[in-house]
């Protein structure tokens, strides 16, 4: 059926079952794009295919594993197609680039740390990197939620901690040092946890910061991260196209959270997946089947099948 499940935004097309899936048009009103994407016969396809990871190349419980088969050849056969597939995520670059590597991607870039990184493939090495002081941000969530713990990326290794994370939150290597030595100079990103905490009281008290210089994104759980201000996924995903000669009406983007929204928005299609939360779904071209289903081989099979 074309309709969605009940609750559905309206303004979200649902595809179908992977045998059935058809590829989401690009949106009208956007500008044409450079044309490198349409086909000989006239038909619209993405030059530029980003990608979020956790909830749409993987599950949030397959964190530490490898993509599922049906995921990785659908990814392969858009590459092989010509499309530049950038994966863009949350994660950052140490937790990345072996991602890459079970995905076969050997060229391009990808976007790490929700745009504030981003990675040329093929020397593994940042090629541009946005960071912030975190001074009276650090100050503020202290105040308000003393029992919160902080991490901040150290790239390429792991992180620096406050204190205890949860089991499974973080990878690479986790040096505990104190708030001094957090705020000591600028960086990537600023994760805020709060174990014990709820995760929509944590999205008031950053809703009330009024801090002006950070934008920030809030996950599935009491986990908020803190970017420079005009810092995402989309920020970051500008600047990959614009190396490549091409723009975000060239570009389809698939993801599930809220910290994807900008990317769904800055893309010619933008398809949520089938768990993401309403308001995420609500910002899509389409909604496919979500990532238990293998959702995303549907859309890539779509354009590249």
């Amino acid at each position: 059926m074309d309709r969605g499940a009940a609750g559905e935004p309206p303004a979200a097309r649902r595809l179908g079952a992977r045998a059935e899936g058809a590829a989401p048009v690009p949106r009208r009103t956007r500008a044409a794009g450079t044309g490198r994407g349409v086909t000989p016969a006239g038909e619209w396809r993405p030059a530029l295919v980003a990608l979020d990871v956790d909830g749409t190349i993987v599950t949030y419980a397959e964190f530490h594993r490898p993509p599922r088969a049906v995921v990785v050849d659908a990814v392969r056969r858009a590459h092989d197609a010509g499309a530049h597939i950038v994966v863009a995520t949350g994660r950052s670059m140490h937790s990345t680039l072996p991602l890459l590597d079970q995905l076969g991607l050997k060229d391009g870039y990808a976007v790490c740390s929700n745009g504030a990184v981003v990675v040329d493939v093929e020397s593994r090495a940042p090629v541009d990197i946005e960071t912030f002081d975190i001074t009276d941000t650090v100050r503020y969530f202290t105040t308000r939620i003393p029992d919160a713990v902080l991490a901040v990326e150290e790239l390429g290794r792991g992180y620096r901690v406050t204190g205890e994370f949860p089991a499974g939150d973080l990878d690479g290597t986790v040096t505990v040092v104190p708030h001094e030595a957090l705020v000591a100079q600028p960086v990537t990103r600023l994760v805020v946890r709060w174990p014990d905490g709820d995760r929509d009281r944590l999205r008031e008290i950053a809703h009330a910061s009024g801090l002006p210089s950070v934008d920030y994104a809030i996950g599935y759980t009491a986990w908020l991260d803190i970017m420079p201000v005009g810092v995402s996924k989309a920020s970051g995903l500008s600047k990959v196209a614009g190396k490549l000669g091409l723009q975000g009406a060239d570009a389809l983007a698939v993801g599930d959270g809220h910290n994807d929204v900008e990317m769904l928005r800055w893309a010619g299609v933008g398809v949520a997946m089938g768990q993401a939360p309403d308001d995420v779904k609500a910002v899509a071209d389409a909604v496919c089947a979500d990532v238990e289903s293998d959702g995303l081989a549907t859309v890539l099979d779509g354009y590249f099948a």
